[in-house]
C-alpha cells in the first residue's frame, strides 16, 4: 500500500498585474500595475446586515462620506481624507502635539484613556455621536438657538408678532420683517415655460392648488444656455465646452498633461473606453493600475481585508496574470490539480496523480525522493542481468524503507521492508503482538545467504502449511522449533533434532555406510544400533556375518536340532526323523544327463531315470521342458486345466470358471470381426447392436499406460480423470476450447460461427485495431445447448466493439426483441442456444483483467 501526498503551493497566493513570477510572500493578493487601480465596493449603509456584524479588518468605500471605512473593534472607523486632513494643532506641526482645554460644560467630556493619548468623547444634550465616531447636531432637540441658516447669519433683532425671516442683502443676514399690508386677490395664476414645465390648477379664484411638473424631454440632454453664447436655457445635448476648466476637484477630459487635483465620485456610471490609475501614459486596457514596485513585486492594486475573509469553495474559473500584467480568466487550478486538503468527485478514468509523458513521477519529503514511478529505462534501472533488461517494464522504485500500520495491540516490531548497508533486502514484522519474524538476504562481500528468523522468547516455531480449498483446512507439513525440525507434527513440538511422524524414504544417497540405525518401538526415536563386531561386520555398506570367527557354532538348521555327534570323513548330515546327525552318504553314482529317482510302482532303491527329447537338463542341474518342440500336448495353461473336449473349427478357448473349454462365440453383429472390435477400424457396424461397452451393470473403463483415463459408470455418467463421476459429465482437471482471436484488426471483421468455434476474442491497444468484429450466430435450432463466449479487451486508448447477430428471424434473450448484442469495450459475454433462441448466460465488465 502506497500513500501519495500532493503538494499544491500555488493556491496559497494570487499575483495580478506585472511581473507575475515575482511574488511578495507576505501578501495574499499582490496587485502590480502602473496603469490600473483597485475598485472597492460602494456601500451606502453599513448598519445593515451582514456589514453590521462584519469582522475586524474589512475595508469598504462609504458613499455618503465619500471616504474609506475600516472595521475595527466591532465598529466602522473613517480613514482620514488627506485633502482635508489636519496639518497642525494650535500651530504645532511636529509628530507630538499638546492638547489642552478650557472649561468644558458637564454635558461634553474630553479625556484620555492611556499613555498613548487615545481621545474618547461622549455626547451631551443635543449632540449625536455615531458608532463610527462622527459627531453631529441632534436637530430634533428643541434647545437649539441657531445663529446661522445654511451658513448665513441671522440678525439678533427680536422679531415682532407675525414677522417673517427675510434675507437682507444690505446687511448680508436674515432679519425679522413684517409681511406686506393686507389686500384682496380675486385670482392667482401661474405661468411657466411650456417647453420645460406643465402647469395645472391655474388660475385659482377662490381655493385651490397651483402645481407644475417637468415635461418629458429627449434622452441624454441637459438644461443649459445655448451652446457658445448667452441666452434662454433649454434642454439640449451636453458639449465639451459645458465642462469648465480649473484647478478644483473635478474630472476633466484632457489629451495632454496630468490632472493633479483630487476628486470623489458617488453613484453609478460608465467610462467610455479605458481607465488608468496611477499612470502617466494612455492606459492599454479597460482598467490599468500603476504603482508597481519592481524590486518587491508589489503592484498598485490592493484588496485590503481579504486576508481575514472566509475562504469559499473554489469556482470553475479564476483570475491570473500574463507576462504583460494583464488579468485573464483561466480554469481554476483546483479543478485540475490534486489539493493537499483532499479531493472529491474524482473521475478515476481521467483524473490521476502522475505524468502524461515519458517522465518519471517522483514523490518527495524534505526535498528527498522517497517514491518514483515510470518505465525501467526512464528511471535509469536497466541492467544487463536477467529480469532487469526490459526497458519498457513498469516499475515502482522505492528509495526508502517501507513500513506498515498495525493495530494498537501490536507493541513492538512494526512491519517493514528495508535494505541494509550491505545491500541485503529484508522483511521484518510482528508476531502475536510481542514476538517478531524476519527473513531476507544476509552476508557480505559475495558471501550471501538467506535467513528465516522467528523469535523473542526463543521457542517460536517456523511453520510450513498447505491449504485445501474444499473444506478450507490447513495442514501442517513441517515445523522448525527449539533447534529441532519436525515433519507431519500436527502442532506438536519436535522431540528430537529431526522428528518425522510418518514414513520416510531415502533415495539417491551416496557414500558407504558404516553404521546401523534402529527405531525405539515405544518412543519412535531413531538411534545408532550397537552390534558385536566379532560376529557381525559392515563391508561395502552391507551387513555380513563374520563367518571366519570361531564363535559361530550352529546347533540348529531351520529350527531342527543338529546332533552333537562328531562327524567322520565323508559323512553327510542326514535327517533321521528327529534331528540332523552325521551319517555315511547313501547316494549312488548316476550316469550323465540322468536323474536319480524311482520309476517302479513299489518302493525300493533309487533308479536312474533317462530324459526324452522334450525334456532337457542344464549343466547347472535345472530340468526344463523344450517348448520349441511340436510334440507338446499341454493339459494346463498357466496352471489352469485345459478341457479334454475336442475343439471344432472357429472355436475359442474360453475360461468357464474352472477350466479352458473350446467354445463357439456368436458374432453379435456384422462388423466382419465376429464380436471383436479391430484396432485398425471396423466396417459394416450396426449402431443398434454393435457397440463398445458392457451389457450388464458394470462400468466401462478406458486406460492408458495401465492408468485409468476415462470411465462410464453403470448409471451412464462419464468421468474423466475420476473413478467416481457425480454428474452426467464429470471432469477432474482442466479442459481446452478453441479460441478465435482478432488482435488489433486493421479492417472490419465478419465471422460466421459454427461447431469449430467456442470463444471469439477481440483485442485493441493504443488506438490500434479500432475496427469492429461481427459474429453471426448459427440457427439456434441447429445446435441446442451450444455455448459461445465473447471477449472485447481494450488496452490504453484502444476502442472498438464486438457485435453478436442471431440468424434471420431469431433473437437473443427471452423477450424476442434483441436482434443484436453489443459487447462494448472491456466487456465479456456468454450465450447458449435453447433450440429456439439464444439466452445470455453472462454479460459484464472485464475491466482490469
Amino acid at each position: 500500500m502506497l500513500v501519495l501526498i500532493a503538494a499544491y503551493a500555488e493556491a496559497q497566493q494570487l499575483k495580478l498585474g506585472k511581473n507575475p513570477t515575482t511574488i511578495e510572500k507576505s501578501a495574499l493578493l499582490d496587485l502590480n500595475s502602473d496603469k490600473q487601480g483597485l475598485l472597492l465596493p460602494r456601500i451606502a449603509d453599513y448598519t445593515v446586515a451582514p456589514l453590521s456584524t462584519a469582522p475586524d479588518g474589512m475595508l469598504i468605500y462609504y458613499v455618503p462620506d465619500k471616504l474609506l471605512y475600516i472595521r475595527k473593534n466591532g465598529t466602522w472607523k473613517k480613514l482620514v481624507d488627506e485633502t482635508n486632513a489636519i496639518s497642525s494643532v494650535n500651530g504645532q506641526t511636529g509628530p507630538v502635539v499638546s492638547l489642552t482645554t478650557s472649561d468644558i460644560s458637564e454635558s461634553v467630556n474630553l479625556y484620555y484613556t492611556d499613555a498613548r493619548a487615545r481621545a474618547a468623547f461622549s455626547a451631551g444634550t443635543g449632540i449625536n455621536l455615531s458608532g463610527a465616531g462622527v459627531i453631529s447636531a441632534l436637530n430634533t432637540s428643541n434647545l437649539w438657538n441657531a445663529a446661522q441658516l445654511q451658513g448665513r447669519n441671522i440678525a439678533t433683532t427680536a422679531p415682532a408678532d407675525q414677522n417673517v425671516l427675510t434675507w437682507d442683502a444690505a446687511s448680508n443676514s436674515w432679519i425679522p420683517k413684517a409681511t406686506g399690508s393686507n389686500g384682496s386677490v380675486t385670482s392667482v395664476a401661474l405661468s411657466l415655460p411650456s417647453s420645460v414645465f406643465s402647469v395645472s390648477g391655474s388660475p385659482v379664484t377662490s381655493t385651490g392648488t397651483l402645481s407644475a411638473s417637468f415635461t418629458s424631454q429627449a434622452a441624454n440632454t441637459v438644461f443649459a444656455a445655448p451652446n457658445g453664447s448667452a441666452g434662454t436655457p433649454s434642454f439640449r445635448s451636453l458639449v465639451a465646452a459645458d465642462i469648465p476648466s480649473g484647478s478644483n476637484n473635478y474630472i476633466q477630459n484632457i489629451s495632454t498633461g496630468t490632472q493633479t487635483a483630487s476628486f470623489s465620485i458617488t453613484g453609478n456610471g460608465l467610462i467610455g473606453s479605458k481607465l488608468g490609475v496611477g499612470l502617466s501614459t494612455t492606459p492599454a486596457n479597460t482598467l490599468e493600475v500603476g504603482g508597481t514596485t519592481a524590486a518587491s513585486g508589489l503592484s498598485g492594486l490592493r484588496l485590503t481585508g481579504l486576508g481575514a475573509a472566509t475562504l469559499q469553495t473554489p469556482l470553475t474559473n479564476t483570475l491570473a496574470v500574463n507576462a504583460n500584467g494583464d488579468v485573464v480568466v483561466t480554469s481554476n487550478a483546483a479543478a485540475n490539480n490534486w489539493l493537499i486538503t483532499g479531493n472529491s468527485n474524482v473521475n478515476a478514468s481521467t483524473q490521476f496523480l502522475g505524468t502524461t509523458n515519458d517522465v518519471k513521477m517522483v514523490i518527495k519529503s524534505n526535498n528527498t525522493s522517497f517514491l518514483e514511478f515510470g518505465r525501467r529505462a526512464t528511471l535509469g534501472l536497466v541492467q544487463n542481468y536477467p529480469e532487469y533488461t526490459n526497458a519498457d517494464e513498469s516499475v515502482t522504485f522505492v528509495r526508502s524503507a517501507l513500513q506498515f500500520d498495525v493495530p494498537s495491540t501490536v507493541q513492538f516490531y512494526k512491519p517493514k521492508f528495508w535494505t541494509t548497508s550491505d545491500g541485503n533486502f529484508r522483511l521484518k514484522g510482528p508476531a502475536a503482538g510481542t514476538d517478531f519474524f524476519e527473513l531476507g538476504a544476509s552476508g557480505t562481500n559475495n558471501n550471501g545467504g538467506f535467513e528465516f528468523i522467528i523469535g523473542d522468547d526463543g521457542d517460536e516455531p517456523i511453520l510450513f502449511k498447505s491449504y485445501y480449498y474444499v473444506d478450507s483446512s490447513y495442514t501442517e507439513m513441517m515445523r522448525m522449533q527449539s533447534k529441532k525440525v519436525g515433519i507431519n507434527m500436527a502442532g506438536v513440538t519436535p522431540a528430537q533434532t529431526l522428528d518425522v511422524r510418518g514414513t520416510m524414504r531415502l533415495t539417491g544417497s551416496t557414500g558407504t555406510p558404516d553404521n546401523i540405525l534402529g527405531r525405539n518401538s515405544g518412543s519412535g526415536d531413531i538411534a545408532t544400533l550397537g552390534f558385536d563386531a566379532t560376529t557381525l561386520g559392515i563391508t561395502s555398506g552391507s551387513i555380513k556375518a563374520n563367518n571366519t570367527s570361531a564363535v559361530w557354532n550352529a546347533n540348529q538348521l531351520q529350527s531342527v536340532a543338529v546332533a552333537s555327534t562328531a562327524p567322520t570323513s565323508g559323512q553327510v548330515l542326514t535327517y533321521n526323523g528327529t534331528n540332523w546327525a552325521p551319517a555315511a552318504s547313501s547316494l549312488p553314482t548316476v550316469s550323465a544327463s540322468r536323474l536319480l529317482g524311482r520309476y517302479a510302482t513299489t518302493s525300493g532303491a533309487a533308479q536312474e531315470i533317462s530324459l526324452n527329447t522334450s525334456l532337457k537338463l542344464t549343466t547347472g542341474g535345472v530340468l526344463y521342458a523344450d517348448s520349441t518342440l511340436a510334440i507338446w500336448n499341454a493339459s494346463k495353461l498357466q496352471g489352469t486345466r485345459v478341457s479334454a473336449t475336442a475343439p471344432t473349427s472357429g472355436q475359442y478357448l474360453v475360461y468357464d470358471g474352472t477350466a479352458w473349454v473350446p467354445t463357439t462365440v456368436s458374432s453379435g453383429g456384422s462388423n466382419g470381426n465376429g464380436a471383436k472390435w479391430s484396432t485398425n477400424g471396423n466396417s459394416g457396424t450396426s449402431p443398434g447392436s454393435d457397440f463398445l461397452g458392457t451389457t450388464d451393470s458394470k462400468a466401462l473403463v478406458v486406460k492408458t499406460n495401465n492408468t485409468e483415463a476415462m470411465r462410464v459408470d453403470a448409471s451412464g455418467r462419464v468421468g474423466v480423470n475420476t473413478a467416481a463421476p457425480s454428474s452426467t459429465f464429470h471432469l477432474t482437471g482442466s479442459f481446452a476450447a478453441n479460441i478465435t482471436s482478432y488482435d488489433n484488426p486493421t479492417a472490419a471483421v465478419t465471422v460466421n460461427l459454427n461447431e469449430t468455434h467456442y470463444m471469439i476474442a477481440r483485442m485493441s491497444s493504443v488506438n490500434g485495431g479500432t475496427y469492429n468484429v461481427t459474429a453471426n450466430l448459427p440457427a439456434a435450432s441447429s445446435c441446442p445447448g451450444r455455448v459461445y463466449v465473447f471477449s472485447n479487451t481494450i488496452f490504453d486508448s484502444g476502442y472498438g466493439k464486438v457485435y453478436v447477430v442471431p440468424a434471420t428471424g431469431e433473437f437473443i434473450g427471452s423477450l424476442g426483441k434483441n436482434t443484436t448484442m453489443n459487447v462494448d469495450e472491456r466487456q465479456s459475454a456468454a450465450l447458449q442456444s435453447t433450440g429456439t433462441y439464444w439466452v445470455v448466460i453472462y454479460k459484464g465488465s472485464n475491466q482490469g483483467y
